[in-house]
């Protein structure tokens, strides 16, 4: 347990006016921004988000025996004062942004376990899910064991964490870098979304590394234009720059849209910039060798030096983009780079152009993600390259004309595409080798899992 002052020591967006000598000796046991979790010596903070708000659930937390409440000072001040008449023992504190306090307490509360892990963030609009993978693999193959934040899972070495969001709320982010300390893990690899950095999840952690895979158009329904999507972005390198980290290292895709804005705005925050992409200029690059349907193979550079020819798994040139960003990352730290080149050779990621079907057949079945414009561009592109026909999971806003062979259905289920993948793959493999296969999930499976997903759905979570 800490008090309460420990955990505001410090902080000063909120009304320190009104805090009693009461309420800063208070004893907080955890934090909770969901009132279904809060338990006896918890703080309740109340989040508006953009389907619920969490002041709507403030008596819920105090009946479940929350002890102080954070709320927004814009929210009306009438009900508060209502609540503080009929609750005159809850402590109320009023925040200018309750997500924010909410990320500099939850630090507080765990010790700010990111001071003593090395911690390496992942943004772009696409890619993260795969750099974030092919840089555990690395880390692990040279004996550091690793933490992964993502959209697939979470992980805490081998062990994984359930998880609703790219980028976990800030009390659960804490709460999972307390558990990798007491693992004795070494690195943190996460994913960091722009809805994430724009609601302050990530606040207040102490990065070493941040790695900037591309920009292009996604959530303009939530940042409303490519200026705000691209400020929300570019607040990683300014977190970056706030960690209290001795080496701190920008590393960037030489050929990402925008790239001159980002370029002076990293060298404005006096941050040590490192590039990478399939561009000579940059500092770390890679020539083609070949892409084909069975590999994908180049030769990679390190600061105009030839380093080593490396073959990996995953198909398309983005794959090599993605894999020399953590290749970059592995020389300037200095890890053994022939481990981390050998590491990546045969990692496949789950939906990202994952090739489902067995060597010993002679033709191959992809499956892939894609939620973007640009990166479902980039698979056609590469899958005609490849010669490689298309069945596409054509939702109601995209144009079937692009694919070989449509399927009318929800294309952001991903346990929809990995049904329908398997019943495609299975069905190609039975008419060419006369074979029957199980799917790995039946229908009612789907649906079962569904429904079981939306009950999970807590009250005042603001799901990205």
């Amino acid at each position: 347990m800490k008090y309460f002052k420990e955990l505001i020591k410090g902080y000063n967006n909120f009304d320190s006016k009104n805090i009693t000598k009461e309420c800063l000796n208070t004893k907080i046991k955890n934090i909770a921004y969901n009132s279904k979790l809060i338990k006896k010596d918890y703080i309740f903070v109340a989040i508006k988000g953009t389907k619920d708000d969490g002041h709507k659930y403030i008596e819920n937390a105090i009946e479940n025996k929350a002890n102080i409440i954070i709320y927004d000072f814009r929210f009306d001040k009438k009900k508060i004062k209502e609540l503080q008449n009929k609750y005159n023992k809850i402590f109320f504190v009023s925040a200018k942004n309750p997500r924010e306090m909410l990320a500099f307490i939850s630090a507080k509360l765990f010790d700010e376990p990111t001071k003593k892990i090395k911690t390496i963030a992942i943004t772009g609009t696409n890619g993260k899910t795969t750099t974030t993978y092919l840089l555990k693999s690395i880390l692990e193959n040279n004996k550091n064991k690793t933490t992964l934040i993502g959209t697939i899972k979470n992980m805490i070495g081998k062990r994984e964490i359930k998880t609703n969001l790219t980028t976990p709320e800030s009390i659960d982010l804490e709460n999972i870098f307390n558990k990798s300390l007491k693992k004795n893990i070494s690195n943190i690899v996460m994913e960091t979304s722009s809805q994430a950095l724009a609601m302050n999840r990530c606040d207040y952690l102490q990065f070493d590394t941040a790695i900037w895979t591309n920009i292009t158009e996604d959530h303009l329904d939530y940042h409303k234009n490519m200026r705000n999507y691209l400020k929300a972005k570019l607040k990683l390198f300014y977190l970056l720059k706030e960690s209290c980290k001795k080496k701190k290292l920008a590393i960037v895709n030489i050929d990402t849209n925008y790239f001159k804005e980002i370029s002076n705005y990293i060298k404005k925050l006096n941050l040590k910039i490192i590039t990478y992409g399939l561009n000579e200029k940059a500092d770390y690059y890679g020539k083609i060798i070949s892409l084909n349907s069975k590999s994908t193979k180049y030769e990679f550079y390190a600061k105009g030096k030839f380093i080593s020819k490396v073959k990996l798994s995953m198909l398309g040139k983005f794959n090599i983009l993605n894999s020399l960003s953590v290749l970059a990352y592995a020389c300037e730290y200095k890890l053994d780079i022939k481990k981390a080149i050998k590491s990546i050779s045969k990692v496949q990621v789950a939906g990202r152009f994952e090739i489902v079907t067995n060597e010993k057949y002679d033709f191959i079945v992809a499956v892939d993600y894609s939620h973007t414009p640009d990166s479902l561009k980039n698979i056609l592109i590469e899958a005609k390259k490849l010669n490689i026909p298309v069945v596409g999971l054509v939702d109601t806003n995209c144009n079937p004309e692009d694919v070989d062979y449509a399927i009318p259905g929800n294309d952001d289920a991903i346990r929809a595409v990995k049904l329908i993948a398997d019943v495609v793959a299975n069905a190609v493999i039975e008419g060419n080798q006369g074979e029957t296969f199980e799917t790995s999930a039946s229908e009612e499976q789907v649906a079962e899992n569904t429904e079981k997903s939306m009950e999970e759905v807590a009250e005042e979570t603001v799901e990205e």
